[in-house]
């Protein structure tokens, strides 16, 4: 079984190709007027997004499943099409998912096997936001504050309990974690908005 640092030629294009993309719908449209604001918004959607997605794998496959990044190239240009049309007023972050299966194991994954796939990448983006929420605080640097703020969105993003989210797989496996993951997301959210 391979490990978890292994990757293809093919994920690693889909990982990039979704980061550059997301690093480019995050900075609209601030990039029209400041493009090296590009290069802020590359490292806080490459750290926010890369460890969501690493998260998930990681977990799947210390689960003993087969897991791998896949883009989903409608929904990068879903994200692409509602920056530019809103102005950047609404970011939709779904450029793809880790898939993961039973491929190296004799079992099926159970509910739970699910749920902690499905919470390990917002249990990283939640964690980002409170580390660059106190790290905002602690210097007044506005890099803590924008790497707080899409790591926020992204957690409560991938919270919603809707389709094939985040949110679905955790509240189906336990609402409680469900909710409190929901309150801390939200919770670092509002501080940020207000400060």
């Amino acid at each position: 079984m391979p490990s978890a640092l292994d990757f293809s030629v093919t994920e690693i294009r889909d990982i990039l190709i979704s980061m550059l993309v997301l690093g480019f719908v995050f900075s609209y449209p601030e990039v029209l007027s400041d493009p090296p604001f590009i290069f802020m918004s590359l490292l806080g959607v490459g750290i926010a997004f890369m460890g969501h997605e690493l998260s998930h794998r990681f977990v799947a496959r210390r689960l003993g499943f087969y897991s791998a990044y896949k883009m989903w190239p409608q929904g990068l240009l879903m994200a692409l099409l509602l920056a530019v049309a809103t102005g950047g007023g609404f970011v939709f972050a779904a450029p793809g998912a880790v898939i993961f299966s039973s491929y190296w194991v004799f079992r099926n994954p159970t509910l739970r096997d699910i749920g902690l796939i499905g919470i390990a990448g917002t249990a990283f983006n939640i964690s980002l936001m409170f580390a660059s929420l106190y790290l905002y605080f602690a210097t007044g640097l506005s890099i803590f504050q924008f790497i707080g703020s899409i790591n926020a969105w992204l957690a409560i993003f991938n919270l919603i309990p809707f389709g094939p989210l985040d949110g679905t797989k955790v509240m189906r496996w336990n609402w409680k974690i469900w909710l409190a993951a929901l309150a801390a997301g939200a919770a670092g959210f509002i501080v940020l908005a207000v400060f």
